[in-house]
């Protein structure tokens, strides 16, 4: 397995070459991480979603810095062998001063970082904007320029398709962050049928958001794993799924409490603790602790 960042990118890199896509699964802290390495995916994911709900309980709104998302990456590299794409938000900075963050997810050791083109409102009701296509670019090559590793991902986001329901405008962004240094692009809110049509315009790997869940006013495309990888997506990235499994389980268990069921009765919904600690390896623990007795 990959251990170091150089070898840790080189691997992502690979797989993302590779013929069949990429499924990322999102973690939404080290633990959640160490779950998708035991599962058996050789990469994984931080977005500011997860990020900001994991760390603060808070709504993605903006509110998580750059250096909470880059101690929330750090951990997640820390605590497995896996590559780890990161949310970069829209860069947290102008162009001039942007090598401050890709320094420092480059020294964290995640495999790269995306960059979007949002200015806001995601997630709410308030009407979003996005920065116009010059800005963006700027920001991607700048970013490109600043990284002291060439292999670290600068991934380029347009919202373009979600916040104006414009696919065309959302290539063409991508088509000028291609052009900037990008050495890959996500495109959320695009179906697969639509990808499949202009996936032939896009001369860089594709990520998809493929989460399929109900958000309000639709504004996921609901496009199956397969269908995105027969319209050419090159990485399936599921976001949202581990936090909502998790919400989902938790709130199961505390519902039937409430309704005074005993602790006991509640296997069907929850892992035993011996099951629990051999997922954060105490055997290893044990192995090292027998060393000094």
């Amino acid at each position: 397995m990959p251990s170091t960042p150089a070898q840790r990118r080189a691997a992502f890199a690979e797989l993302v070459r590779s013929p069949a896509p990429l499924v990322l699964p999102g973690a939404y802290d080290a633990f959640t991480a160490k779950l998708v390495e035991r599962a058996g995916f050789p990469a994984t994911y931080l977005g500011s979603f997860a990020a900001a709900a994991s760390t603060f309980g808070e709504p993605d709104v903006g509110l998580i810095t750059m250096t909470e998302m880059v101690d929330a990456a750090r951990r997640i590299v820390e605590a497995t062998e896996l590559p780890v794409l990161v949310d970069g938000e829209n860069g947290f900075y102008e162009p001039e001063n942007i090598w401050r963050t890709v320094r420092a997810f480059e020294a964290a050791g995640v495999v790269g970082i995306h960059i979007e083109d949002n200015l806001g409102g995601k997630h709410t009701s308030r009407p979003a904007g996005l920065m116009s296509p010059e800005r963006m670019a700027k920001r991607i090559r700048a970013a490109v320029d600043a990284r002291t590793d060439p292999t670290f991902q600068i991934i380029a986001r347009s919202d373009a398709a979600w916040v104006y329901r414009d696919i065309d405008d959302a290539v063409s962004r991508l088509q000028s962050c291609v052009a900037a240094g990008a050495d890959a692009v996500f495109a959320p809110a695009i179906p697969a049928a639509k990808l499949k049509q202009v996936r032939s315009r896009i001369d860089a790997p594709v990520m998809v958001a493929a989460d399929v869940f109900d958000a309000p006013g639709g504004d996921r495309p609901g496009s199956t794993l397969a269908e995105y990888a027969d319209a050419g997506a090159d990485i399936l990235l599921l976001w949202y799924s581990l936090i909502g499994a998790a919400a989902k389980s938790v709130t199961a268990v505390l519902d039937a409490l409430k309704e005074g069921r005993e602790v006991a009765d509640l296997g069907d919904l929850m892992l035993g603790q011996h099951t629990f600690e051999s997922l954060m390896d105490y055997a290893a623990y044990e192995r090292r602790a027998a060393r000094y007795q």
